[in-house]
């Protein structure tokens, strides 16, 4: 018998508790049965994991917090292709880092390395991976080894990789690299209890996604939580395109949603241009990318656009340009796909985004 014709005669068991048994079959990379024929866009996952958190601090504009879960298999992406990265019999947990505006609580692109000590020695110093996951939205993470029980340091150093954008609002963020220190203990058995939901076979692989934690733990709908602790911090989303200041429009590229917004900027002849791509169902801003904008009917000089953020704009892709007329057309290209490596549900989608074409409003 076939594993995944075990697992779906067995699947009156999936709703009660698995740990060890699945804990076993995840070591061997079983879940892949769960989803078969994975779709070029975001689908639902098979299952949906608690996590843990291990701290949040604030330091200078930036909120950083770490967390923890099982560990499990994502893929890494180097322009458009991907790479499945394999979880090792050492790895303990799935280790995972935010960084937020405290005062808005947007996503703030950065790169992280993070420095693990125990009893005064060394046990980690790495770069953690840009990832985009359904729970967690855009944050840094990597499958990591912790030599047994105990309590440890964790040093996190955060550079920012994005400009901000004063022309657009006048709101000050200053990118400035900051480090931050966590004091956390480790059990195994407290990563081990933490809670599995294996989604049903009528949803897992279909086009969707699940729900995002929320401020208490907790995913936002009754049946995509995952037993996590309370306190986590919220899941930093894009803002509302209702809620973008100046002239906006809207359209569709590949499974992802492009929001863009024209803004007069005070005092000068130019505006400033922002595009917002987000992903469908839970709008996470999708960073990294490589994007730039064509201006006018008649085929316009192709202007690359640069990351950046702004309170009220969020992570967006930005520049000036020249005054632009009401109803003329605007072109985004996606030069490159967000380089963010991708748990399950997003790892075969906004691969080969096409061009858009948008009318902004007369």
């Amino acid at each position: 018998m076939r594993r995944r014709d075990a697992l779906r005669s067995g699947s009156g068991l999936l709703g009660a508790s698995l740990a060890g048994c699945l804990a076993s079959l995840e070591s061997e990379s079983a879940w892949r049965d769960l989803v078969v024929d994975r779709p070029d866009r975001v689908y639902v996952p098979p299952k949906v994991d608690g996590m843990t958190t291990w701290g949040t601090e604030t330091a200078g504009e930036y909120a950083v917090s770490l967390f923890a879960t099982r560990p499990h298999r994502f893929w890494t992406v180097t322009g458009r292709e991907t790479t499945q990265i394999a979880m090792r019999e050492d790895h303990s947990v799935h280790l995972m880092a935010s960084v937020r505006n405290p005062e808005t609580g947007r996503h703030v692109p950065a790169e992280v390395t993070v420095s693990i000590e125990r009893g005064g020695e060394s046990v980690l110093d790495r770069t953690l991976w840009p990832m985009l996951s359904q729970r967690m939205g855009v944050h840094r993470g990597d499958n990591v080894a912790l030599p047994g029980d105990g309590v440890y340091t964790a040093v996190l150093r955060v550079l920012p990789e994005a400009r901000r954008a004063p022309e657009a609002t006048g709101a000050g963020f200053e990118p400035t690299t900051v480090e931050v220190e966590f004091e956390f203990e480790f059990e195994e058995r407290t990563i081990d209890a933490l809670g599995r939901t294996i989604l049903d076979e009528d949803r897992r692989g279909r086009p969707g996604a699940v729900k995002p934690m929320d401020h208490a733990g907790h995913g936002r709908s009754g049946d995509d939580h995952g037993h996590a602790e309370r306190g986590h911090p919220p899941v930093a989303t894009a803002p509302p395109a209702d809620s973008l200041p100046g002239i906006v429009a809207i359209s569709e590229a590949d499974d992802c949603r492009v929001v863009v917004a024209l803004l007069p900027i005070d005092g000068e002849d130019g505006e400033y241009l922002a595009v917002s791509p987000r992903t469908p169902y839970n709008g996470f801003p999708l960073a990294r990318a490589s994007l730039s904008a064509t201006i006018g009917r008649d085929g316009g000089t192709e202007t690359p656009l640069y990351a950046a953020l702004d309170p009220d704009l969020g992570n967006h892709y930005g520049r000036v340009v020249d005054p632009v007329g009401p109803g003329e057309e605007l072109t985004i290209a996606f030069d490159s796909p967000p380089q963010l490596a991708r748990h399950e549900g997003y790892e075969t989608a906004f691969l080969d985004a096409p061009s858009v074409t948008l009318s902004l409003p007369p």
